[in-house]
């Protein structure tokens, strides 16, 4: 059986071999990468390499506390339409699963939720032990980035998760005026590449750029110095994501 599957195989290269001889060598590339030996290898790279990320980075007591709000994480993350393997890469990010973390602003819990925002879904949900019950937070979390996606109803999908997953962090009006520096140098507001150029050109040094985009000359929403956090938050956030879709 082994030697019948390696001549085929090998078969399989000789014609790949052949039929490149006969193409330019552009199109000899993408009949190459376009076989299905090209894509099983990509396959079992992309495997290897999401093994040994789950090797370097997540604990035991990650992996352990994953599987604890497994259930929390699940059932919120399908009611609004979320990917529940998304909001463990933000969990990660966010607290590393540490029920009692407080961030230098304020911010607490698994998801990080600031006392503000906490009071507001509070109002929304009847909520009332979101910095005491993890799995309040965790429900708070992912109501909050959900609300967040409102705010880009234009993006695709992938789009308006990296656009809420910025709002989160930076806040909505700081992407809002990202979106509209975005639309005035690349017309495009709804992509991520070019919303998160415009975060960076939100502060006072390019303030003859935001006089030819708002009429007072200033961010409706003030400049903003932390542009590269939420940057790398988002970019770190999807990286994971990605590794966690061929994980899991």
């Amino acid at each position: 059986m082994i030697r019948h599957w390696k001549s085929i195989i090998l078969l399989i290269l000789a014609a790949l071999t052949y039929s490149c001889q006969y193409q330019s060598p552009d199109l000899a590339e993408k009949s190459v990468k376009d076989s299905l030996i090209y894509k099983v290898e990509q396959i079992i790279k992309d495997k290897r390499r999401a093994e040994e990320y789950k090797e370097r980075r997540l604990t035991k007591e990650f992996l352990r506390k994953t599987e604890e709000y497994y259930p929390t994480i699940r059932k919120y993350s399908k009611r609004y339409g979320l990917d529940w393997r998304l909001i463990v890469a933000q969990i990660l990010r966010e607290s590393y699963f540490k029920e009692n973390a407080v961030s230098q602003m304020g911010a607490r819990g698994l998801m990080q939720i600031m006392p503000y925002t906490a009071s507001e879904i509070t109002k929304e949900l009847d909520y009332e032990y979101i910095f005491r019950d993890p799995k309040e937070n965790i429900t708070a979390g992912i109501y909050h980035l959900y609300k967040q996606m409102a705010y880009f109803p234009d993006a695709n999908y992938e789009n308006r998760v990296m656009l809420a997953l910025a709002a989160y962090n930076g806040g909505a009006g700081r992407v809002v005026d990202a979106q509209d520096i975005a639309g005035f140098l690349y017309g495009k507001r709804n992509e991520w590449k070019t919303v998160k150029i415009g975060l960076t050109k939100l502060t006072s040094s390019d303030w003859k750029l935001h006089l030819e985009v708002w009429e007072l000359g200033v961010p409706p929403n003030g400049y903003f110095y932390g542009y590269q956090e939420t940057i790398d938050y988002v970019d770190d956030i999807m990286k994971t994501y990605q590794v966690f879709r061929k994980l899991y």
